[in-house]
């Protein structure tokens, strides 16, 4: 794995953490032979803003009609009243009906 790489996999690991993007984060690099190199808070915001551009692709490429949960809508299940006259159809105790309405 590259330099590049493994720096890209940490930011992204610590994101997951880590609310406020690269005002928290702190990255030392190490390598056999050399002295520990800080990353600066430049740096790692620009592997924070590629790596948020790369998530909302992915957002926008997903599958069309797939929404974030709690922010759809859902079909309900109701029984309509007063169908006595055909059968599984009708009020029922709990005075549902039976048709099924999309979220609106």
């Amino acid at each position: 794995m590259s330099r590049e790489d493994t720096i890209r996999l940490t930011v992204k690991s610590l994101l997951e953490v880590v609310q406020t993007g690269a005002k928290n984060i702190e990255i030392a690099v190490m390598a056999p032979g050399e002295s520990m190199e800080m990353l600066g808070t430049e740096e790692i915001e620009k592997y924070v803003e590629s790596i948020n551009t790369e998530k909302a692709e992915e957002a926008a490429t997903r599958r069309p009609g797939r929404t974030t949960p709690g922010t759809g809508t859902a079909a309900i299940l109701t029984r309509e009243r007063g169908r006595d006259d055909e059968p599984g159809r009708g009020e029922t105790e709990d005075g549902l009906e039976d048709t099924i309405r999309a979220g609106e």
